[in-house]
C-alpha cells in the first residue's frame, strides 16, 4: 500500500514538471519580438566644418583676340605660323571651410534640406610655353598662363533617403566664388627687343553646382560624411597690355586678350553637429 501511494505520488510530479516545461516553452515560442531600434530623427539646424581636394577643367588654350592697330600688322602673321601658344591650365589644391543647414525629415525614407557653405580655395595653376616660328619671321616668345580659384560658396538644396543612421542625397543650386586670370606675353628678339606685356582679372562670378553625397550619424548629435559637387562659375578674360622693354615701345602698340573657364569638382569630408 505504501508503495502504490509512493508510485503514485511520484507520477502526479512528473506530470506536473512535464506541464511546467510544455507551458515554459509555449510562453518562449509565443513571447513577443524585441522593439525595433528608433530610426533617426534628421530634422533640425546643424553647423559643421569641411576640408577636400579641388579640382578644375582645362581653362581653354591660347589667346582668344588680339589687337594690333600697327600698320604692319604683325600680330596676325605671327599668329598665322603658329605664334599663338598660351597653354591651358587646370587649377588644383586643398579646399576647406564651414556649412549650416537645415532639414526636414518628411517620412521614414525621405528627407529634403538647405545649406550653405563657404570654403577657402587653393585651387591654382601655372604654365608657360615658348615658341619660335620660322626663319622668315624670326621672333620667339614665352606666353605663360595663370588662373586660381581664391574663395568657394554655395546654397543648395537636398534631397536624400534615409535609413536609420545613414542619409543618400543629392544636391544641387547657386555657386559663387573669386576667380583670378593672369595672362604673360614676353617678346624676345622682338620689335621692340624683350618687350613684355601682362594683365590680370580677378572676378567674383556666380554660376551653378550639382552633386550627392551620403552622412552618418554616428553619436547623438553628430554626423560625419562624404560630399562630392561639380561647379561652374563662367569665364573672365585678361588682357595683357605692354609693361616694359629692353628698348623704346613703338606706339601703337598691341594687346592680348585670353578667356578662361573657371569650373570644376570638389570633394570634401564633412562633419555636422545637429541641435536638439
Amino acid at each position: 500500500m505504501c508503495n502504490k501511494l509512493i508510485f503514485s505520488l511520484a507520477g502526479v510530479a512528473f506530470n506536473l514538471a512535464a506541464s511546467g516545461l510544455v507551458f515554459a516553452a509555449d510562453m518562449a515560442v509565443k513571447a513577443p519580438p524585441p522593439a525595433l531600434a528608433p530610426v533617426d530623427s534628421w530634422t533640425g539646424w546643424y553647423v559643421g566644418g569641411n576640408i577636400g581636394y579641388g579640382w578644375g577643367n582645362n581653362t581653354g588654350e591660347g589667346f582668344t583676340s588680339f589687337t594690333d592697330p600697327g600698320e604692319l600688322n604683325s600680330v596676325a602673321s605671327y599668329f598665322a605660323v603658329g605664334g599663338n601658344v598660351l597653354p591651358g591650365v587646370v587649377p588644383k589644391g586643398v579646399v576647406g571651410g564651414g556649412q549650416i543647414g537645415y532639414d526636414w525629415q518628411l517620412s521614414q525614407s525621405w528627407v529634403t534640406g538647405l545649406v550653405a557653405d563657404f570654403q577657402a580655395s587653393g585651387m591654382k595653376d601655372s604654365a608657360s610655353a615658348t615658341v619660335s616660328t620660322p626663319p622668315f619671321h624670326p621672333f620667339t616668345t614665352i606666353q605663360s598662363n595663370t588662373a586660381q580659384n581664391d574663395w568657394l560658396g554655395t546654397v543648395r538644396g537636398r534631397l536624400g533617403v534615409a535609413s536609420n543612421s545613414w542619409l543618400f542625397y543629392g544636391t544641387g543650386g547657386l555657386a559663387y566664388g573669386e576667380v583670378k586670370s593672369t595672362v604673360v606675353f614676353t617678346g624676345v628678339n622682338s620689335n621692340p627687343a624683350n618687350a613684355v606685356f601682362a594683365g590680370t582679372a580677378t572676378s567674383t562670378r556666380a554660376g551653378w553646382t550639382v552633386g550627392g553625397g551620403l552622412e552618418y550619424a554616428f553619436y547623438p548629435n553628430w554626423r560625419v560624411g562624404v560630399d562630392y559637387i561639380f561647379f561652374n562659375l563662367g569665364r573672365i578674360s585678361a588682357t595683357a597690355v605692354p609693361v616694359s622693354s629692353s628698348g623704346p615701345f613703338l606706339f601703337p602698340t598691341p594687346t592680348f586678350t585670353a578667356a578662361s573657364k573657371f569650373a570644376g569638382s570638389v570633394a570634401r569630408l564633412v562633419l555636422n553637429y545637429k541641435f536638439n
